[in-house]
């Protein structure tokens, strides 16, 4: 065999390329240029906004205050003077229970994690006990069956904690280092539930319209006239979209703030780092498109699936029409949950490299392919504890909007018999969608560790060697085979 045949069967065999890129088919992702992308999607997005803003200003500011007053009720009328007082109070719980649920993240990952699981268990046991207690025999079967599903589950996940916590680890490690992310996605979060507010007056001005509408006086308690299917549509689609745009904004900055990081810690190294400012503004101009394309995917299917829960409870569908919406409120589900899946990992690759929505979850999808990690994305141990955390903290917020309704009785008295259940659910709304955002800063930072991990394992290794070496040592105790080192 010659020199130069000896060389290229040598290139050929070892190729440093494909160390890096087992895949030829898989190309690392690369920074894309400066420039607006799926910006239909970020227009239309804005043009909703104006109009919801429209209609609370046109029909919602008359509305309440034609219904706000100084005496609780008058005239058949209710005083939203005493919800608006409740809903200050449960966004302010919502802030500090958010805020001390981090810290603790930060300071005890794997404990958290192992007492979410032990904290299923018991919630799943307590409902059992309840049920048996009031002998309601049915739902105590069920809920026996529910506590010996759990039971399995944690036995199988048990053994996966290192893994989740050498994860959760790294990405809170980055997160601290770069506290300001905390400060966006707070701002962020205010700024959410500003238009949530807005929101809630818009719905009141269509419900005061339709009730004048159709003769009832513009009287949003005089009238059992809901608005038409049309104008529902339309106000939940802008609700969840909206609420979507946020949250994953927040995902998509705190990609960028991890990746930079990753790749040059020191340019995000402090509370008020240059990754921050940059990928802020990243995620406001250039990918704001994208951020708003997948957001109203996931908004679309939202809003299907709460018409269709509305519908189910209608008491005039028959056995045959409830079998269908049942089947459709699954197939709407399952959608929601692919499509969700799709863009936790596709606005990381928005966030690293500023690819456009379809291009960043279509190559994100490959570089787990070409890895082999279909099996370790899927682990969600994570994502759940910090669920759990979410309800858990809707939970208290709606405890405190009990209490609040207790201590300040007169606040909610034109609800009459639907107080409590304003006190406590709206809250708890309020809760769940606000810690859901603020502990999605977490969320977003251990999925961009994770790409960042299938993509640049030796800059890890490089710029943050401890790190790196935990979650190897993790890595390999789960995932011998799947890991690949």
């Amino acid at each position: 065999m010659g020199i130069n045949e000896e060389e290229t069967l040598t290139t050929t065999l070892i190729d440093p390329e494909s160390l890096d890129n087992p895949n030829p088919t898989y190309q690392k992702g690369e920074l894309q240029e400066s420039k607006c992308r799926d910006a239909w999607a970020a227009i239309l997005f804005y043009a909703q906004l104006i109009a919801v803003c429209c209609v609370c200003g046109v029909l919602g500011v008359p509305a309440v205050r034609r219904n706000v007053g100084d005496v609780v009720v008058v005239e058949g009328r209710t005083d939203y003077t005493g919800l608006i007082y409740v809903t200050l109070i449960a966004a302010a719980s919502s802030f500090t229970l958010s805020t001390i649920s981090l810290t603790l993240m930060t300071t005890c990952p794997k404990f958290l994690i192992q007492l979410s699981l032990l904290f299923s268990l018991l919630l799943s046991l307590l409902i059992t006990a309840t049920s048996f207690y009031y002998q309601q025999y049915i739902a105590g079967a069920f809920g026996i069956i529910f506590f010996l599903m759990s039971c399995c589950y944690a036995c199988c996940v048990w053994r996966r904690i290192a893994f989740a916590a050498a994860n959760l680890n790294t990405g809170l490690t980055a997160v601290k280092r770069n506290g300001g992310v905390f400060v966006t996605s707070v701002w962020i979060t205010v700024v959410s539930f500003g238009y949530l507010v807005v929101w809630m007056v818009a719905m009141v001005g269509v419900y005061d319209a339709t009730g004048a509408a159709a003769g009832g006086g513009g009287n949003v308690e005089g009238n059992n006239v809901q608005p038409s299917w049309g104008y529902l549509f339309l106000l939940l689609l802008s609700l969840f979209w909206t609420q979507q745009v946020f949250q994953n904004t927040i995902h998509v900055i705190v990609a960028g703030v991890v990746s930079t990081w990753w790749f040059a810690p020191d340019e995000a190294s402090s509370c008020c780092s240059v990754a921050i400012k940059d990928s802020f503004i990243r995620a406001t101009t250039c990918s704001f498109g994208s951020i708003c394309f997948g957001s109203l995917l996931v908004a679309i299917i939202q809003t299907l699936r709460s018409m269709v829960e509305s519908a189910r409870h209608d008491s005039s569908n028959d056995g045959c029409a409830a079998f269908v919406l049942c089947l459709v409120d699954c197939l709407l589900q399952c959608l929601q949950g692919i499509l969700e899946y799709f863009n936790k990992f596709a606005y990381i690759y928005v966030g690293m490299y500023g690819y456009s929505y379809l291009e960043a979850g279509k190559n994100v999808m490959t570089l787990f392919h070409a890895k082999g990690w279909d099996i370790i994305i899927a682990d969600d141990l994570v994502s759940n504890t910090l669920s759990l955390f979410a309800l858990i903290g809707g939970g208290l917020v709606g405890c405190v909007g009990l209490a609040t309704n207790a201590a300040f009785p007169s606040w909610l008295a034109g609800f009459e018999g639907a107080a409590s259940g304003i006190a406590f659910g709206f809250p708890f709304l309020i809760g769940l969608v606000i810690s859901s955002i603020m502990l999605s800063v977490v969320d977003s930072s251990v999925n961009t560790v994770l790409v960042s991990f299938a993509e640049a394992p030796e800059e890890f290794q490089q710029n943050h060697p401890k790190l790196s070496g935990e979650m190897r040592d993790a890595w390999r105790l789960v995932y011998p085979a799947e890991c690949g080192f």
